[in-house]
């Protein structure tokens, strides 16, 4: 069996061809990230210093990941367009599993790669009578995280990838029995052996994918911003940027006719909570009567609920209200909404009263009062 293994998930761009477990040809090019440019020129390369063509490979083994999510698209997008094209067997195996076959040592083998800021990407096999199995599955998460899944490990472990080298210091004193791999790099070879191993198993999906363990940069940039909450005063604009979703994203709320004249009272205050994007994910406001202040609503959006927004809002009106040197806050709750009325006990609300039937002629409604202390 011709195997033709692929490997673009590192700064390395990789090809060998194999024939079962023996090496036929390697080319592994340290040239950076610009495997669109390299990965098909070192494939015909290795085909014509092998004397094959793409008709001769049985099997086609995808490194998956983790590692760089651009490199990682491409190598596995060239393995399935040549697998689609010839009707050729794929397999893909992870950048973890492929650098577990650099140790040849019977015992549990480590794989880490180091993925910044104390952070890595890791799992743990065990390789005994040549078989390689694995004992914990890839995982992305700290370094201190990973070495606390170790820990109920009592025999040795070696350690293999840069986090390897990288972590070094840390690892030996969380695990002083430790060993280190002196081959750190993903081997298109060994690759290949776990390629050919995981298809002789017959335990494999052929739909090769990418093993994405956390999300791209760019996505985790973007829900950075989203989390980022910024409270400010609420204007018409900010009504007219909600009024087509506010009642499908913010519940049965009042029509924008009712909000428009609340938010022109000078006795009504709102406020309005925005995402980094600047997008509205929630509001709350209240109004003045004598020295009382009544919270007409707390509201968040549907798909923001349960972040804590309702509470930055909450907090914000009670310091607004406390300003304007008012002596009680009185809000009304519907009984069976728990989460609410646990935010206001949490904040030092008490029940006063109860008004029945008022919500939709059944669900009763729960009258709660806040008493500001005086600095």
């Amino acid at each position: 069996m011709k195997i033709l293994s692929i490997e673009t998930s590192s700064k390395m761009c990789g090809v060998s061809i194999l024939e079962n477990d023996n090496l036929i040809e390697k080319i592994e090019l340290n040239n950076g990230l610009t495997h669109s440019e390299s990965l098909m020129p070192v494939i015909d390369n290795i085909f014509n210093k092998a004397n094959l063509e793409l008709k001769d490979i049985d099997l086609i083994v995808s490194d998956i990941g983790p590692g760089s999510f651009t490199g990682i698209r491409i190598g596995v997008a060239t393995a399935k367009a040549f697998s689609d094209s010839l009707n050729i067997n794929c397999v893909g195996i992870s950048s973890l599993e492929a650098l577990a076959y650099n140790v040849k040592e019977n015992g549990f083998i480590c794989s880490i790669i180091d993925c910044k800021n104390d952070n890595c990407y890791y799992a743990l096999y065990k390789l005994e009578n040549g078989f390689y199995s694995c004992i914990i599955n890839p995982k992305a998460d700290t370094l201190d995280n990973a070495l606390i899944d170790l820990k109920n490990i009592t025999e040795p472990i070696f350690f293999v990838g840069d986090g390897s080298i990288i972590y070094k210091e840390k690892i030996q004193t969380s695990l002083p029995n430790s060993k280190f791999a002196n081959n750190n790099n993903i081997d298109t070879y060994n690759l290949g052996l776990a390629g050919l191993n995981l298809y002789k198993s017959g335990i494999y999906n052929s739909n090769v994918l990418p093993l994405y363990l956390r999300k791209p940069q760019a996505e985790r940039q973007m829900e950075e911003k989203e989390n980022q909450i910024n409270i400010s005063q609420m204007t018409l604009a900010d009504l007219e940027s909600i009024k087509d979703i506010l009642i499908s994203e913010f519940d049965d709320f009042w029509t924008e006719s009712i909000f428009k004249e609340e938010l022109k009272s000078d006795n009504s205050n709102y406020i309005v909570a925005k995402n980094g994007l600047n997008k509205i994910v929630g509001f709350g406001g209240y109004k003045i009567l004598v020295d009382n202040a009544d919270i007409m609503n707390i509201v968040t959006k549907k798909s923001a609920r349960n972040t804590g927004i309702g509470t930055l809002i909450l907090k914000n009106i009670i310091e607004l209200i406390k300003f304007q040197n008012i002596n009680h806050i009185i809000l009304e709750v519907n009984e069976n909404n728990i989460p609410a009325i646990n935010l206001y006990k949490k904040f030092g609300f008490e029940t006063i009263a109860e008004r029945k039937n008022y919500y939709n002629g059944t669900d009763n409604a729960i009258i709660m009062e806040l008493k500001i202390q005086k600095d």
